[in-house]
């Protein structure tokens, strides 16, 4: 069984996460401002209340991973699983998502304010519990 470690009251502003296992790990009041997490396993990792604006996520897996009370504003995620994702009360204005897998994602009350999504899968994912296939389907026939 793996030795549980904790780090208690740590800045990890502008750090980099480089080929890093954090499968199943907790942020909690963490700044991660300008952090850097790239080729890394944060697979069912908890995330709450954690300031990541200007994060960049590459090459990354977050399954049934969760976000509550997160600031992602002008975070960058590229080419990352985050299948089976919960993210609730979470800020995400100006975030960009380019190449990441969102099936089966469930977004509640988050702002996605001049967000961008770029070749993104997103089957079976839901915003507010409305699934993103009937609101794109009902933009598309609003917009004719």
């Amino acid at each position: 069984m793996d030795e549980k470690k904790v780090f208690n009251k740590m800045s990890l502003k502008s750090a980099v996460f480089e080929e890093v296992n954090l499968e199943c790990a907790v942020f909690n009041q963490t700044d991660m401002f300008c952090a850097a997490i790239v080729e890394a396993n944060l697979d069912e990792s908890r995330i709450e209340e954690c300031s990541m604006r200007k994060t960049q996520y590459r090459n990354v897996a977050m399954k049934n991973a969760s976000f509550q009370d997160v600031d992602l504003q002008m975070a960058a995620l590229a080419n990352a699983n985050l299948r089976e994702l919960s993210v609730k009360h979470s800020n995400m204005q100006g975030a960009g998502f380019q190449h990441v897998c969102m099936n089966d994602v469930n977004f509640k009350s988050c702002s996605f304010e001049n967000a961008e999504f770029n070749a993104c899968e997103m089957e079976g994912a839901k915003i507010d519990g409305i699934p993103v296939e009937e609101l794109l389907a009902a933009y598309k026939k609003v917009n004719q």
